[in-house]
């Protein structure tokens, strides 16, 4: 008896190539890798599956596996991009969802001399903002220990001095004067309202704000604060930065009207003396809904 596999026909696999030639993205938009490569792709019958342009699945899949490769990427690798790309086509994976197998070889990849040394002027851009960024970091911390470590007191201003300064006692009673008024200053960044330091934070952050505009500024943070904070940090806030009375409060909308809960109506209950319970001659249904059986 002959097995039901031996009348079974199976397509042999159908192989396909083709010399495909695309710009690839790099991490700087506008900035393109240029790459050409042998797409070779072949139909599986028997997987069940069909795609109905199994060349564009093709070509579709081994480009999108080059993007990945190359979109995190900088032009001036470009040289051993070019074996990662070459390593990572060389897969042959099954197109999702489709019975189409891709990959790819012969992988060439090239930049532009004009887009190389653009793609080098941004790394030098981008190590410069970091140097500066760095450097402004830096600042900022030796501001802020300073100002509230340092600075603090004129013993604790006096004792920075001298540990700095190979412990000069002279020295040190002498700018006694001078340590003090630097203490001072600092207390005045201290001591200044959470009012003032809220505003002038938007301020810098916005330096070209008219004065119309700036006094906007203040209503709306006036408004955030009374929805947040409640009416008192609202009114101290107005009070310190010279709002008028009232101001923060102008464009809220007054609250919606309360619709009182209605009563269930009250249900009307009868004893067995009621007079509505009495049928009279030739009615038909008496005043609390009971027909009357004698009709």
């Amino acid at each position: 008896m002959r097995r039901a596999e031996q009348f079974t026909f199976v397509p042999p696999p159908t192989t396909h190539e083709l010399v495909f030639e695309t710009p690839l993205p790099s991490a700087v938009y506008g900035l393109d890798f240029h790459a050409k490569f042998t797409i070779h792709w072949r139909v599986d019958l028997a997987s069940g599956l069909r795609h109905h342009s199994p060349r564009s699945a093709a070509v579709n899949d081994v480009v999108q596996r080059a993007r990945a490769v190359t979109e995190g990427s900088m032009l001036v690798h470009h040289a051993p991009l070019k074996h990662q790309l070459g390593d990572e086509l060389a897969d042959e994976r099954q197109v999702e969802g489709t019975h189409v197998w891709a990959r790819a070889e012969h992988v060439e990849l090239r930049v532009d001399d004009t887009d190389l040394e653009m793609a080098r002027k941004h790394i030098e851009l981008l190590r410069a903002t970091t140097i500066r960024q760095a450097e402004r970091d830096a600042e900022r911390d030796e501001i802020r220990y300073l100002r509230d470590e340092v600075l603090t007191d004129l013993s604790t201003a006096t004792i920075w001095w001298l540990h700095r300064n190979g412990y000069q006692v002279e020295q040190a009673v002498g700018l006694a004067q001078q340590l003090g008024d630097l203490v001072r200053i600092a207390a005045q960044r201290r001591d200044q309202h959470w009012a003032d330091a809220l505003v002038a934070s938007f301020e810098s952050a916005i330096p070209r704000l008219s004065h119309d505009h700036r006094t906007d500024l203040r209503q709306h943070l006036a408004q955030a604060l009374g929805v947040y904070g409640g009416t008192s940090v609202a009114a101290e806030f107005a009070d310190q930065v010279g709002l008028p009375q009232g101001q923060p409060q102008q464009n809220q909308q007054p609250p919606p009207p309360t619709i009182p809960a209605q009563k269930p109506p009250e249900q009307l209950t009868t004893g067995p003396d009621d007079p509505r319970d009495r049928l009279e001659p030739g009615d038909a249904t008496p005043r609390n809904g009971v027909a009357n059986p004698h009709r």
